[in-house]
């Protein structure tokens, strides 16, 4: 199983049990507590899906840069060996009511797959959360995802392992993606 599906699986698991984001105003997407970083391979997947619906636009791009520039996602704080204060910011596809994401599971960010509802009523609270052990148990088991990520990383001088979502495909915007790019042979 790929690692998008282990989680993709685990959201279906919660929802079957009654715990869904249906009725959330989407408080997990917003600067209250969206830090959002996504890896190379996940951005170029983004683009790509971005691209073949003809949502590759100059309003998109426009909202990513003002996106970056109200919370200052192009200044990074930390020790400079991949350790970094991580920015929250209202992601720039969210769309300010309940389910709010416009994006299919496919393409959805690995963090943002892994944060679900715990609890049937409550909704944006404690019982929201992101599921760190499913997340550290699938990026152990995709060693062609990582080798993926460094080949990327390495084809278009990426200098990030991973990177806030409006950055990291600004960062990759005006690259022609083809099959080699997101093939995991």
């Amino acid at each position: 199983m790929n690692g998008r599906n282990l989680l993709i699986k685990r959201m279906q698991e919660l929802q079957n049990q009654g715990y869904s984001c249906v009725g959330c105003q989407g408080t997990c997407c917003t600067f209250e507590a969206n830090s959002m970083m996504v890896t190379p391979l996940e951005a170029f997947e983004l683009l790509h899906y971005l691209k073949t619906h003809h949502e590759h636009t100059n309003e998109l791009k426009h909202k990513l840069l003002e996106t970056i520039t109200k919370y200052r996602l192009d200044h990074q704080f930390g020790n400079g060996k991949r350790s970094y204060l991580r920015r929250t910011y209202t992601c720039p596809f969210f769309n300010h009511q309940e389910l709010g994401c416009p994006l299919p599971l496919e393409v959805k960010p690995y963090g943002c797959l892994a944060f679900n509802a715990h609890h049937a009523e409550e909704k944006a609270s404690s019982h929201c959360f992101s599921e760190i052990k499913l997340l550290e148990e699938r990026e152990k088991s995709q060693t062609r995802e990582q080798n993926k990520n460094a080949w990327l990383k390495d084809r278009y001088k990426l200098i990030w392992e991973k990177s806030p979502l409006p950055t990291a495909l600004l960062d990759i915007w005006d690259v022609e993606i083809n099959n080699e790019d997101l093939a995991l042979n």
